[in-house]
């Protein structure tokens, strides 16, 4: 009874700190896109305070160090009960170690952004990471569902190829956002003011602009590949049926990320948009994580099974 109560005591810290650490992200990409990411000249503090004065982009990039904290703080506690209760659990305990050791990594990170004065390459980085922790402490949530037999049927819904679509599906959405950040870093985000086409053009010339579409190009590309994927894995949902409904929210969540993006453009990159690009972004590769791990590894992390009629 103790054991069941204190897995139960993980699944709920590592969902928590899933939600702190996408909240995070969030709360980065408002810090970038309002230009707050210079408001404190210095770090752990800031302008050698531990309260520092109270301005609006102040208060946003102090905010952002005081949730990389308290997001610290959740993984810690989720890696303690992992060595505690997952000790065995190989998959739960080295992903709660990796979350643990890429906080820490991120949060040397950002202090090396501030005191770099914010060169686009470190924040580059910096979000990487981020988008790492996210991917770990998913896994170790996962992973503490325990392991299930994997049915035989499964194997007749699983193409060969089929995990190097999913695999592609979670590389493709890792350089997309990487892309994305880069795009920013370098001060080519705004640089086509129009959509789809780029100032009246779908190939524009010009480096900021070929970046700009680039981007464009490649979302247009993972789209397929996600379609592709999305069928690979409703099939086998027939078996898994869980998947099915990881599926339908990455494709949602897909689709509002392109109509966000168009619809940034169209209203002259309102703050708001970008944020939410950002925020989808991190959620569609969250998915994606998710997706992968139930496509790939099902028995491994406990996905449940349910084998009606249909295909048998």
């Amino acid at each position: 009874m103790r054991d069941t109560r204190a897995r139960g005591l993980f699944r709920y810290t590592a969902f928590a700190a899933l939600v702190a650490a996408v909240a995070q992200v969030t709360l980065g990409g408002i810090v970038r896109v309002t230009g707050s990411g210079d408001a404190c000249p210095d770090w752990p503090l800031c302008y050698g305070k531990l309260i520092p004065p109270l301005e609006y982009h102040i208060v946003l990039e102090y905010s952002h160090r005081l949730s990389a904290t308290l997001v610290g703080l959740i993984v810690l506690a989720v890696v303690i009960l992992a060595w505690r209760h997952y000790r065995t659990n190989r998959p739960v305990l080295f992903a709660s170690i990796s979350g643990g050791l890429l906080v820490i990594a991120a949060a040397l990170l950002g202090g090396l952004t501030v005191l770099s004065e914010l060169t686009w390459w470190i924040r580059l980085i910096h979000l990487s990471i981020a988008e790492l922790v996210v991917a770990s402490i998913a896994l170790a949530w996962l992973g503490s569902r325990g392991e299930v037999a994997v049915p035989k049927e499964a194997l007749a819904y699983a193409p060969r190829y089929g995990k190097w679509v999913v695999w592609l599906v979670v590389v493709g959405v890792f350089v997309l956002i990487l892309y994305g950040g880069y795009m920013v870093g370098v001060s080519y985000g705004s640089s086509c003011v129009t959509w789809p086409h780029c100032n009246g053009s779908m190939a524009p010339r010009g480096l900021p602009f070929e970046i700009h579409m680039g981007h464009r190009y490649l979302t247009v590309i993972l789209g397929m590949i996600f379609v592709f994927a999305a069928y690979i894995g409703w099939r086998k949902g027939i078996v898994y049926s869980e998947m099915r409904g990881v599926i339908i929210f990455m494709l949602l969540i897909f689709v509002a990320q392109v109509i966000v993006g168009a619809f940034t453009v169209w209203t002259g990159f309102a703050i708001a948009l970008k944020v939410a690009h950002l925020s989808l972004a991190t959620l569609m590769w969250l998915s994606a994580v998710v997706f992968a791990v139930m496509y790939l590894f099902p028995g491994r992390y406990g996905i449940k099974t349910s084998l009606g009629s249909a295909g048998h």
